[in-house]
């Protein structure tokens, strides 16, 4: 690793010389504000000390270095476990296993009374073949069950099966909980984007501000307090350009305050946050600090479409110490089981925003709609019926 302490007047300046010394890949490691004196004490002016690194692996090790090496990283991961352990408590793994042992027990009965051959659920056959669909297509199998229970209780014999899709898709829709009315507000929003590092949080916030700005000729500005990655300022800086919006730049939760408050007469201040790992909890603890500098700050979590259902709920889960009000899925280009967009908004009682269809810049963005997501869920079902 090599690191390289930096003295400059301003971020923008730092970022320029760490991205021409070392790369886009460089890691800011720390900033703080120094004192640099003039002639004999006279004219003191603040600076700000930046310390940078760029990771680098030699290309060649002897087999003696990579057996200690090895050896260093089993003692350590021994020593990860084992503190891991502890932190957790067995107290709150006894409280998972018996959480668990009991979905098992309400599945088991659910099993033992089952009347079709759909998966041991106790259906009526042509609605068999819609938890067959949802179920396969990742909504959670007991919100499913649920559902179509209900929805038996609103249909007849003599409903055809192009009524009874009309009524799940109905009712499915309005069953999603989905906040259309978010950008139509005259009051000033000043959003968060939080989430796991790729979700897609500074490309969503390009889509959005590019669409507010230029085809609603809103006034949207940007903060961002993600000062760790260098290509992630550099990025948001040329959407800035090009959309013609302001961006500032927080390195602190003071700064981020500042700069809303600079910002007043915008109606929209969008704020893209550094990625996180939602196993980390001091780092989710210190982008709380910065979201704590307004009480105006709505925070909205980003979670992508390609992670799988258990690490949607941890992730959520990690950052629930940030409150989210509102969800945005990204990646929906890269899927085609959208379970997940009735499951995590359903569980966690948190509205769905947006939602992020692919990389095109502003075009990849919709409002969500609840009936058009049903539609995606239930499309297996006309060649289900005609086999």
């Amino acid at each position: 690793m090599k690191i390289k302490k930096y003295e400059v007047y301003d971020m923008r300046e730092a970022i320029e010389l760490i991205k021409k010394d070392l790369g886009p890949d460089a890691v800011i490691l720390s900033t703080k504000k120094i004192v640099k004196n003039g002639s004999f004490g006279l004219f003191s002016r603040p600076i700000i000390e930046v310390t940078a690194a760029i990771d680098y692996e030699p290309e060649v090790k002897s087999k003696k270095e990579k057996l200690t090496d090895n050896t260093v990283e089993s003692k350590k991961t021994d020593i990860d476990i084992e503190e891991l352990i502890n932190r957790l408590g067995l107290d709150k793994f006894e409280v998972v296993l018996k959480e668990i042992s009991e979905i098992k027990r309400q599945l088991a009965e659910m099993k033992n009374q089952s009347k079709t051959e759909f998966s041991g659920i106790d259906l009526p056959e042509r609605l068999g073949s819609f938890y067959s669909v949802m179920v396969k297509n990742g909504v959670d199998d007991i919100i499913a069950y649920k559902f179509l229970k209900k929805i038996e209780k609103r249909i007849s014999a003599d409903f055809s099966k192009a009524q009874i899709k009309k009524i799940v898709v109905q009712l499915l829709g309005d069953l999603i909980p989905v906040e259309k009315d978010y950008f139509t507000s005259l009051k000033q929003k000043i959003v968060a984007m939080v989430g796991p590092t790729g979700v897609g949080k500074t490309t969503t916030i390009a889509k959005i501000a590019a669409n507010l700005s230029l085809k609603f000729q809103k006034k949207v500005a940007l903060i961002t307090i993600d000062t760790f990655r260098i290509g992630a300022v550099e990025q948001l800086r040329t959407y800035a350009e090009i959309v013609n919006i302001p961006l500032k730049v927080a390195s602190t939760p003071e700064e981020l305050k500042s700069h809303i408050a600079e910002l007043k007469d915008f109606e929209y201040i969008f704020v893209d946050s550094m990625g996180r790992s939602q196993y980390d909890d001091a780092q989710i603890k210190e982008l709380a600090t910065f979201l704590d500098a307004s009480p105006l700050i709505t925070t909205v979590l980003v979670l992508s479409m390609s992670s799988n259902h258990a690490e949607m709920y941890d992730t959520f889960d990690r950052y629930k110490m940030l409150h989210p009000e509102y969800l945005i899925f990204t990646k929906l280009d890269e899927t085609r089981h959208f379970g997940p967009l009735i499951n995590v908004p359903i569980i966690k009682k948190v509205p769905l925003l947006l939602l992020s269809t692919g990389q095109n810049v502003p075009e990849d963005l919709e409002i969500p709609d609840g009936r058009k997501i049903a539609i995606k869920l239930l499309n297996e079902i006309q060649r289900m019926w005609r086999e």
